[in-house]
């Protein structure tokens, strides 16, 4: 272990407007032992997404919000330290939604579920925070399942230089489709058209969204 102690983030206020630094409260705590059944888990990568800002406030959501006083909540790459899981041994990588802090706790009573990921790695590290993470899983299943795109047809992607929006066109093209974004920039545009494969991107900031669909 590299530190002694367990530095976290927590919801000291359900943010209005903007999130503001007052809205955390930084705490350093002992890192905890795990218990039998138990697993102790180290961060290495921590996923910043814009749903972020949703579990923070108090409104009706797919998840409870999270309560003030508790860890901000957040999804993981680490690696286990210490394991009384006959499921899990040190050194294991793993994902889940652990939340903003160095260690924490998973399974048993913590309520939290991990992911093993595979040995060997087929990919880098932090792929397993976008395209083969939760964002990676709404683009697919949103795309394909939902949207059951047919060969030949058009997909158009809002806010299509996002970690979401990136990936359902790009598995798009892969279908066949012909693919047009929608961002906010003449540089995200040529992101899009020149990096990603997209057929057309349109600036939606800049020029007449309804003729440039048309």
């Amino acid at each position: 272990m590299t530190r002694a102690i367990n530095r976290q983030f927590l919801l000291a206020a359900r943010p209005v407007g903007d999130i503001k630094e007052s809205d955390f409260e930084y705490r350093e705590e002992p890192i905890p032992s795990p218990k039998d059944d138990e697993v102790l888990v180290r961060t290495i990568y921590l996923s910043l997404d814009p749903t972020n800002r949703i579990w923070m406030s108090d409104m009706e959501q797919y998840m409870p919000p999270v309560e003030i006083g508790e860890v901000m909540r957040g999804g993981i790459i680490g690696v286990v330290e210490e394991s009384k899981n006959p499921n899990f041994k040190q050194g294991d990588l793993v994902s889940g939604m652990l939340g903003w802090q160095d260690y924490a706790i998973a399974l048993g009573n913590s309520g939290f579920s991990l992911t093993r990921l595979p040995n060997p790695l087929p990919c880098p590290l932090n792929a397993f925070t976008g395209p083969l993470g939760a964002t990676g899983f709404t683009a697919y299943f949103g795309l394909l399942d939902i949207g059951q795109p047919k060969v030949g047809e058009t997909v158009v992607v809002s806010a299509a230089s996002g970690a979401v929006g990136s990936i359902v066109g790009q598995i798009a093209k892969i279908k066949g489709c012909r693919v047009v974004g929608i961002t906010g920039s003449d540089e995200k545009c040529r992101w899009l058209t020149e990096e990603l494969g997209f057929d057309a991107a349109i600036n939606y900031k800049t020029g007449d969204l309804e003729k440039a669909l048309a």
